[in-house]
């Protein structure tokens, strides 16, 4: 037998998944949240080092600590994974998820409009 859920559990559901919606559209909106997801999925696994001089170089964005703020905000959405790499000197490494490879191809489409 199914369990049954009651429609005020549905609808809470549905609420979750717009309010994370919205969210991610808030931040993916914000200046320099896209065109860093978009050089992290096209260069594959960088450094931070990369990230920050792309985005200095480019003109996203003029600060290091507004890329510090942007590689945070997009890896607490699951958007890029941070992977730190045991070696002398320890270096980090970022990495599209799915989930941002999906979101990008989205928004790259949405942006063709």
């Amino acid at each position: 037998m199914e369990a049954l859920i009651p429609n005020h559990g549905k609808e809470q559901m549905k609420d979750d998944k717009r309010s994370a919606f919205l969210t991610v559209l808030r931040k993916m909106s914000k200046k320099g949240f896209f065109e860093t997801l978009e050089f992290v999925c096209e260069k594959g696994p960088v450094h931070y080092s990369e990230i920050l001089k792309h985005d200095v170089e480019k003109s996203v964005v003029e600060s290091r600590a507004t890329v510090t703020l942007i590689v945070r905000g997009l890896s607490k959405m699951n958007l890029i994974k941070r992977t730190v790499v045991d070696s002398r000197p320890v270096r980090t490494t970022y990495q599209p998820t799915a989930k941002g490879l999906k979101l990008l191809q989205l928004l790259k489409e949405i942006e063709k409009l």
